[in-house]
């Protein structure tokens, strides 16, 4: 969350010369929903379902693709390897304070960040980032976010 997924994955895409998925924008065109309506109407186990059934589509495209997932996609070892297996996964790697600050200064709240105070907030950073880390780090590559706007995709993924 807030590492940039979505601004550096258009930008990968852009430099490889491949088509870009948001996952989150593609389930709300599909839900019809935002993913604050759907967290509030199903939970995070049931978008997290959702988000299944998206991987499940997405390894039937034929062009080439980057795919910006939701922080949280891959933490579950069933959705992590389907993601290893659609391709090469990229771990953005970010810490805590600025995570904040981008969540802060951003226009729509987290779901998983409503109603908590900014202590709590970074309380709950930490704790969420302490958590997926052992997914992430499964990832084929780690890249700092606050560098991946100058990195050079074509010589990471040779």
């Amino acid at each position: 969350m807030g590492s940039g997924k979505s601004t550096i994955g258009k930008l990968m895409a852009k430099q490889l010369d491949y088509n870009f998925i948001d996952t989150d924008k593609y389930i709300e065109k599909k839900e019809g929903k935002s993913i604050s309506e759907l967290f509030a109407e199903i939970g995070e186990k049931g978008f997290r379902k959702i988000e299944n059934e998206v991987l499940n589509e997405l390894k039937n495209l034929d062009d080439n693709y980057v795919i910006a997932t939701g922080g949280g996609m891959p933490c579950h070892q069933t959705r992590l390897n389907k993601m290893l297996k659609l391709g090469t996964v990229i771990h953005l790697e970010i810490d805590v304070k600025s995570v904040l600050k981008r969540v802060s200064q951003g226009k729509n709240v987290r779901p998983i960040l409503a109603g908590l105070l900014p202590s709590e907030m970074e309380q709950k950073i930490r704790d969420l980032m302490k958590k997926r880390l052992p997914y992430y780090e499964q990832a084929n590559h780690t890249v700092s976010s606050l560098h991946a706007k100058k990195m050079d995709f074509q010589q990471l993924l040779s």
